[in-house]
């Protein structure tokens, strides 16, 4: 693949993932759960952005304590990934088990994050 296709096709994925988490927070009305998929770099700064723009700073606060979450919720994605390559399960069943790892993960954090604040 050239540079050119390689750069096109990032593109692309990147504006796919910001414009399909802007219609996620649109949709879901827990902007915290929302924000866990706004952890992705691409995403967060143009979340946040948006969310205060359209609907203030309290709910930009949630999205953001959101994202905090799906980043803590992704360091428990790669140690269940990790183990279990090294289970010997593949990519495939790392990637089976480390998804709804990380969903449950962040979720876990979204609560701890706002009982202790």
């Amino acid at each position: 693949m050239g540079i050119i296709a390689d750069l096109m096709l990032r593109f692309l994925l990147g504006g796919a993932a910001v414009a399909g988490c802007y219609l996620l927070l649109l949709v879901v009305p827990w902007k915290s759960f929302a924000g866990i998929f706004a952890a992705f770099p691409a995403v967060l700064a143009s979340a946040v952005i948006m969310t205060g723009h359209y609907d203030g700073n309290k709910a930009a606060s949630q999205l953001a304590l959101g994202a905090t979450a799906g980043m803590l919720g992704c360091t428990v994605c790669v140690a269940v990934t990790l183990w279990g390559l090294l289970a010997g399960w593949g990519w495939l069943g790392s990637l089976i088990i480390s998804i709804p790892a990380w969903l449950i993960s962040s979720m876990f954090f979204i609560r701890v994050i706002k009982e202790y604040r």
